[in-house]
């Protein structure tokens, strides 16, 4: 008999699939990394996993283990909510997921779809506090303001930590079991690859997936081409770290060293998030900006095409790709992920937008 005893050991082990289809004019081999097939519907599983058997170690930022019964606390609005709820109600923990503000609704605080599925694994979900006014009047853009809501909502977790003794806060824009559990992805990758690997990359919102991948290949001795993938004129960790390049403020970005600065939260000053990790490190080779409109044009042909039912990233990163496989030879591997399954933003379908 072959069968198993968790849905949890279905995470990962995903299949790779070449694009005849869609990449047919181009001269380099495209192949994606199905994970929207993984049990909660995307890539996250790996890392939540990853970081809650992690955290019952006690490997997080300040020692403190996750015991039996107890809470794991994060801020998310994507998938990471899922598959926080979906590992930790397999593994007897409960869950408080606080939000972005604009991804609730008063009448209906499990709006999007991403919450909904959080909800039904257990979560607990509740909006985030937003920053004091008297921050807020100080800040000048949009992309200030939602940058604070961010570090809001990371400053309450860490309040949430501190004040419940069998609580711990997973971090994941900092936590490095995060990129650890996507290692496995790149090794599976090497595998089913046989080591052939030319280029890869990937959409970059707290950037595991991309890191973890790269380290894997490179640990395997395979360095391939890297490129990174975000939205059109949006807003991301990628964006708010970009002043790292330059070296700016002793190595942090400006923005995060303002915000932190005026919020009171002098300790954050000086860790390195997974992004800012990246760009440490020399990653990527080359970045690719897309629009919401051909994110959404290539979700529908991936679907229509070659029956990958997919959300907007995974159409950014196949974009991306047969960008970069157009500048390669024939028979050279492009390798990119499918990180989800549409339906988590059907309260958005037709207008789906891509965000990380």
């Amino acid at each position: 008999m072959k069968y198993i005893n968790s849905m949890i050991e279905a995470i990962g082990n995903t299949y790779l699939l070449k694009l005849n289809r869609v990449g047919k004019d181009v001269k380099a081999n495209v192949f994606v990394k199905l994970e929207h097939l993984n049990p909660s519907g995307s890539y996250k599983d790996r890392m939540a996993l990853s970081m809650v058997e992690a955290a019952e170690k006690g490997l997080t930022w300040n020692g403190k283990k996750l015991m039996p019964g107890g809470t794991v606390c994060d801020a998310s609005a994507g998938n990471t909510a899922p598959a926080l709820a979906f590992v930790c109600a397999l593994k007897g923990y409960k869950v408080k997921l606080c939000t972005y503000p604009h991804f609730l609704h008063s009448e209906d605080k499990l709006k999007s779809v991403r919450m909904k599925i959080s909800d039904a694994y257990g979560a607990e979900i509740y909006p985030s506090p937003l920053p004091p006014s008297s921050v807020v009047e100080k800040l000048q853009t949009d992309k200030e303001k939602r940058y604070a809501t961010i570090i809001m909502a990371k400053k309450h977790m860490d309040d949430v930590e501190r004040d419940n003794p069998n609580t711990v806060w997973i971090d994941q824009i900092y936590n490095p079991y995060n990129s650890e559990g996507q290692k496995a992805m790149g090794r599976e990758i090497y595998t089913q690859l046989e080591g052939k690997i030319d280029a890869w990359g990937a959409s970059i919102g707290s950037g595991a997936t991309f890191f973890g991948v790269v380290t894997a290949l490179k640990e395997k001795g395979v360095k391939p081409y890297t490129f990174g993938v975000v939205p059109q004129g949006g807003t991301s960790l990628v964006d708010i770290s970009t002043d790292i390049a330059n070296k700016v403020e002793m190595g942090r970005p400006k923005l995060r060293m303002k915000i932190v600065d005026m919020l009171g939260l002098k300790k954050w000053q000086t860790e390195d998030s997974i992004v800012e990790t990246i760009y440490k490190n020399g990653y990527p080779d080359e970045w690719f900006e897309v629009s919401p409109d051909d994110a959404r044009a290539m979700a529908n042909r991936l679907c229509r095409e070659e029956g990958i039912y997919c959300g907007m990233s995974s159409g950014a990163n196949v974009y991306a790709a047969l960008k970069v496989a157009a500048k390669m030879k024939p028979g050279q591997n492009v390798v990119t992920v499918i990180v989800d399954r549409r339906d988590r933003y059907l309260d958005e379908y037709p207008n789906d937008q891509y965000v990380v």
